[in-house]
């Protein structure tokens, strides 16, 4: 099968697109044609070495969090899905990733492809979904009534989170670029504050939540904006310093254990049209090199891109 690696860290251009041998499901496991596969901030991350402290990865490393494809082939003792089935999938870091035309996976980590989507839009949902639930409704316990502030509401997590929030019954304002305000407006966000334009701290108060996706001095200036003991909850990105002993509040940053709870909750949404997963562009395989240059130089802004994987025999 085709698949795309690297065999050191470095940039962009240390990934290859290869022929490797297709992956054979052990006890419990099953094969997943994949189909597509998102292209995740993580990604260029870990390949530039920058979160070996989190991920010791192996070489040569097949990166790709998550993905969505086709049960090809059941391994023994699999009696909980048949083949023909169209899944969403998701690979940690140190695990062999998506962006390969076959991935083996087991009952935890694979759900089903709500119907409404296509194997682009699952790609697009499954791990940017599970982020923003493990962070507002497993962290933050994110109720109805309660008001949250999403710091980076055009991105995948942040958009997604706006929609969660908003289908939980939340008061949901977030933070964006200027030239993406409708756009997250159309998410469902109540209130847009345009980072470019104006200062959220000023504009914001009384929060429960802060969902920081963007660390920093973002995040060091997101602490006025939370009532107290009110709960800013993070992902990693740029570092910063934890005040929250200053200002009353809680600071959490989960770390993303997808489990099949979570990835069944997620899709579940999708399948209702509850979460709508966002594509800012798609392109081939053989383009990853280039993807993920585009995320790693801050050229994407809206959704995922999304690599269009060909099915096992063709040419990418």
């Amino acid at each position: 099968m085709l698949a795309v690696r690297y065999e050191q860290y470095g940039g962009p251009d240390v990934l290859r697109l290869v022929e490797v041998p297709d992956p054979e499901p052990g006890p419990g496991q099953v094969r997943v044609d994949l189909r597509a596969a998102s292209v995740i901030p993580g990604d260029w991350k870990v390949r530039a070495g920058h979160l070996k402290e989190y991920f010791p990865i192996s070489f040569p490393k097949i990166p790709g969090r998550d993905g969505a494809g086709v049960v090809t082939k059941l391994g023994p003792d699999v009696d909980y899905i048949t083949v023909g089935t169209s899944v969403c999938v998701v690979a940690q870091h140190v695990e062999p990733g998506t962006y390969a035309q076959a991935i083996v996976r087991d009952r935890e980590s694979i759900t089903p492809l709500p119907r409404n989507l296509g194997f682009d839009e699952g790609a697009a949902l499954i791990h940017a979904g599970v982020c923003a639930w493990i962070c507002l409704v497993e962290t933050a316990e994110l109720r109805s009534g309660m008001r949250v502030l999403v710091q980076g509401g055009a991105g995948a997590i942040g958009g997604l989170a706006v929609q969660l929030a908003r289908h939980l019954g939340a008061h949901v304002a977030a933070t964006c670029r200027a030239e993406n305000a409708a756009y997250v407006r159309g998410l469902g966000a109540d209130q847009v504050v345009a980072y470019d334009r104006g200062d959220f701290a000023e504009e914001l108060k009384d929060f429960d939540v802060v969902l920081d996706l963007i660390g920093g001095d973002v995040h060091r200036r997101s602490y006025p904006v939370l009532k107290r003991n009110g709960h800013m909850v993070c992902l990693i990105a740029a570092p910063f310093e934890n005040r929250a002993a200053e200002f009353g509040v809680r600071v959490t940053t989960p770390r993303i254990n997808d489990h099949r709870q979570a990835l069944d909750f997620v899709a579940g949404l999708a399948a209702r049209g509850a979460l709508k997963p966002q594509i800012c562009a798609r392109m081939e395989l053989a383009q990853a090199a280039e993807a993920q240059r585009r995320l790693e130089q801050g050229l994407v802004t809206r959704g995922r891109i999304i690599l269009q994987i060909p099915p096992t025999g063709a040419a990418a």
